[in-house]
C-alpha cells in the first residue's frame, strides 16, 4: 500500500507546481494590475527610447504604475499607462522621464497633482511631459540663444547697414558737431560773469584783511599757546618711545607683543590677500578647480555618483542562514550554510555552501595491458566522495513568484518558487544536474518551507522526483533516486547580525 500512496502523493504535488507555473506565467503575460486596482491613462512623448511595455512608474523611488503600451501616431510616441487607484491621480499631474542607469535603462517620475485639483477620469490624457533631460536640454537651450543672438545681429545690420545706416551715422556726427559749438558759445558768455566772481572773492579777502588788523597780540598769545601744546605733545611721545624703545616696564613688553602680532597680522593678510589674487586668476589647483566651470562640473557629477554608489551600499540587506535537512532514503542529514545580498526588494544573490551526502562521482578509465582474463582491456570506475558542493544563484520576483537561474550545487539550473500568506508559505523547485550520465532524467526537487515564527523556518518535500535509485556498489551510497526529506533552519538579517556583535564584549575589556 505505502509504495502506491507514495507515487501518488508525488504526482499529485507535481500537477499542483504545474497548475501554479501556468497560472503564473497567465497572470505576468495578462499584468499585474487590473481595471479594479488601476487606472488607464495616456500621454504623448516626443522622445521615447529607453521606454516600453512594464517600464516602471514611481513616486519618492515607489513603483505605483507600468507603461502598457506604446504606439506611434503622427511624430510622437502615444504611452498608455496603469497607475494604481490609490495614489489619486489629478488632472494637474505631470509625468518626468528620467534615466535609470548608465545603461540606458529608463523610468518615469509621477507627480499626482495637488489635492485641490480635480481627479482624473478613465482613459485621460495626461498633458504635463517632460521628456528631455541630460545633454539634449543643453542643446536646445544653446539653440535658442544662438537665435537670439542671431536676431540681435540682424537688427543692427537692418539700423546701420546700408544707405539708411550710412545716414543714421552721418546725423549723428551732425548733432555732436552742433553740441561741440553750443559748448564753446556757452563758455564765451560766462567768461565775464568768471571775472566777477574773482572780484567778489577779492572782496571778502579785504574784508577779512580787516578784521585782522590791529589783533596782533591776540594772535601772537595764539600762537605762543599752539607752541606750548606742540611741546607738551613732544614730551608724551618722547616718552612713550622710551618705554617701548627702551624695552622696560610691563607697558612697554604689552606694546612690543601688541607690535609684533600687528606685524604678524600684517604678513599674514599679505599672504591672504596673494592666495585669494591667484584663486581668482586661476592659479594653481585650488584656483583651478574654481574657475574651470567643466572641471567644476565634472566634480559635481562625480560627486553624484559617488553619493548614489553610497545610497545603494547603505540599501543593500544582507541575510544570513542555516539549514539541516534529514533525507530519510540516505539515512543521512544535508546541511547548507548560505547567504542573501538583497539590493531590491525583489531581487537578490543567493551563495550557498552545500554539504550533501550524495557526494560527488568521480569517473576513471582504467586500461588493462595485458588485460585479465576475462575481462575487458578498459573499464569504467566509478567513486564516490563526500564534498563541499556551491551554489551561486540570480533571483527575480514577479508579484507572488520568483525565477532563479544560476549554478545549483555545483552544476547549472533553474529554479521557480511560489509565495503564499505574505511569504509565511513557499513551495520551491529546483531543476540542475541536467548532463549527468548516470541519471536519465535531470534532479528535480520540490519542497514547501513554513515559516511560524521570526527567523525560523521547517521544510520538507521529496528530491529527485523521477529517477530510479542508484547506489555505489562499496559504500552503498545513494547516487540517484527518489529521496523524502525533513528539516528546519534558521536566519539572520545584519540588523540582528550588527546586534550580536555590539552584544559581544571586546577582546580589550576580556581580562
Amino acid at each position: 500500500m505505502k509504495k502506491v500512496t507514495t507515487p501518488f502523493r508525488v504526482g499529485l504535488l507535481v500537477l499542483a507546481s504545474a497548475a501554479l507555473l501556468f497560472a503564473f506565467l497567465t497572470f505576468t503575460k495578462k499584468g499585474g494590475l487590473s481595471k479594479k486596482e488601476a487606472i488607464t491613462v495616456f500621454a504623448y512623448f516626443r522622445d521615447a527610447s529607453g521606454l516600453g511595455p512594464k517600464s516602471r512608474i514611481q513616486i519618492a523611488g515607489i513603483s505605483v504604475g507600468e507603461v502598457s503600451g506604446i504606439s506611434l501616431e503622427g511624430n510622437r510616441a502615444k504611452l498608455t499607462m496603469k497607475i494604481k487607484r490609490e495614489v489619486g491621480l489629478r488632472v494637474d499631474a505631470s509625468l518626468t522621464k528620467r534615466s535609470e542607469s548608465l545603461l540606458g535603462d529608463f523610468l518615469i517620475d509621477l507627480y499626482p497633482g495637488s489635492e485641490a485639483a480635480p481627479l482624473m477620469a478613465e482613459n485621460a490624457e495626461v498633458r504635463n511631459v517632460t521628456d528631455k533631460q541630460g545633454m539634449e536640454a543643453i542643446f536646445d537651450s544653446l539653440t535658442k540663444i544662438t537665435t537670439d543672438i542671431q536676431q540681435v545681429t540682424q537688427s543692427l545690420k537692418n539700423v546701420l547697414g546700408g544707405e539708411h545706416g550710412t545716414g543714421s551715422m552721418e546725423r549723428i556726427m551732425e548733432n555732436m558737431i552742433h553740441l561741440s559749438d553750443t559748448v564753446e558759445k556757452s563758455v564765451t558768455q560766462s567768461t565775464g560773469r568768471l571775472a566777477t566772481i574773482l572780484e567778489n572773492i577779492e572782496a571778502v579777502s579785504d574784508d577779512v584783511r580787516g578784521i585782522t588788523a590791529g589783533q596782533d597780540q591776540s594772535v601772537h598769545t595764539i600762537v605762543q599757546n599752539i607752541t606750548k601744546i606742540t611741546q607738551d605733545t613732544r614730551d608724551v611721545l618722547a616718552t612713550i618711545k622710551h618705554i617701548v624703545g627702551s624695552g622696560e616696564g610691563d607697558l612697554k613688553d604689552s606694546v612690543a607683543s601688541v607690535k609684533q602680532m600687528l606685524n604678524r597680522l600684517d604678513h599674514s593678510l599679505e599672504n591672504v590677500d596673494t592666495i585669494t589674487s591667484q584663486i581668482k586668476n586661476g592659479e594653481g589647483t585650488v584656483g583651478t578647480l574654481l574657475s574651470d566651470k567643466r572641471l567644476g562640473q565634472k566634480i559635481s557629477e562625480s560627486v553624484e555618483d559617488l553619493s548614489d554608489y553610497v545610497g545603494r551600499l547603505t540599501r543593500l540587506q544582507v541575510e544570513m542562514g542555516i539549514k539541516s535537512e534529514y533525507m530519510f532514503t540516505q539515512g543521512s542529514a544535508k546541511t547548507t550554510l548560505g547567504i542573501r545580498l538583497i539590493p531590491k526588494p525583489d531581487k537578490y544573490y543567493l551563495l550557498e555552501l552545500v554539504d550533501d551526502p550524495k557526494g560527488n562521482i568521480n569517473t576513471q578509465i582504467v586500461q588493462y595491458n595485458p588485460p585479465t582474463l576475462g575481462q575487458p582491456t578498459t573499464q569504467i570506475q566509478r567513486t564516490t566522495t563526500s564534498a563541499v558542493k556551491f551554489s551561486a544563484e540570480l533571483a527575480k520576483r514577479f508579484y507572488f513568484a520568483t525565477l532563479r537561474l544560476g549554478l545549483i550545487e555545483s552544476t547549472g539550473g533553474v529554479g521557480l518558487d511560489f509565495h503564499f500568506f505574505n511569504d509565511h508559505l513557499s513551495l520551491r523547485t529546483d531543476m540542475f544536474n541536467l548532463g549527468d550520465p548516470l541519471l536519465r532524467y535531470p534532479r528535480v526537487r520540490s519542497a514547501l518551507r513554513f515559516q511560524a515564527f521570526d527567523h525560523l523556518f521547517v521544510s520538507g518535500g521529496v528530491d529527485d522526483l523521477f529517477n530510479r535509485d542508484i547506489r555505489d556498489v562499496t559504500t552503498n551510497r545513494l547516487i540517484g533516486g527518489r529521496d523524502v526529506f525533513l528539516g528546519a533552519g534558521v536566519y539572520f538579517t545584519d540588523a540582528d547580525i550588527k546586534a550580536v556583535l555590539t552584544a559581544v564584549p571586546s577582546a580589550a575589556s576580556v581580562k
